[in-house]
């Protein structure tokens, strides 16, 4: 592997240590606390959509589903376009439970992004895009 890309992984790596570490030291699992950031500030998704945007496995997604809705942080309503869909709605419970962790975590990301700059934030927001703009262009040519 060329060095670029040992150096890309390595970094892309550590990144998801640290939210890793920090789920940890919350004492939840770094799946509850993605699917919770997905969650937290909608009134809706369905599971599909928190697939989408944490980029967890169904199956990863729907284990920390059912264990939200034991807790009864979270209820199950029928879609709005297809009944059959289930839109996932934090209960109040569950919104402060949500802001409790999730707070914290957008307060540290905030200050972290306010060291680094507006700049280089850009520059980080347009290379991720553009590696996941091409990255999906070449993956299409495989399929």
């Amino acid at each position: 592997m060329p060095a670029d890309e040992q150096k890309l992984w390595g970094v892309w790596g550590q990144a998801n240590g640290l939210y890793s570490s920090w789920a940890a030291s919350k004492n939840i699992n770094y799946y509850l606390l993605f699917v919770l950031y997905a969650l937290e500030g909608q009134k809706a998704m369905t599971q599909k959509k928190i697939c989408t945007c944490t980029g967890l496995t169904k199956q990863t997604v729907n284990s920390v589903i059912r264990s939200l809705k034991e807790e009864k942080y979270i209820e199950l309503a029928p879609g709005l376009e297809d009944r059959r869909e289930k839109q996932i709605l934090l209960t109040e419970k569950g919104a402060a439970y949500c802001r409790e962790l999730i707070a914290p975590l957008q307060e540290l990301e905030h200050r972290v992004l306010q060291i680094m700059g507006s700049d280089r934030v850009q520059q980080m927001i347009d290379n991720i895009t553009l590696f996941n703009t091409v990255l999906e262009t070449e993956m299409e040519k495989d399929i």
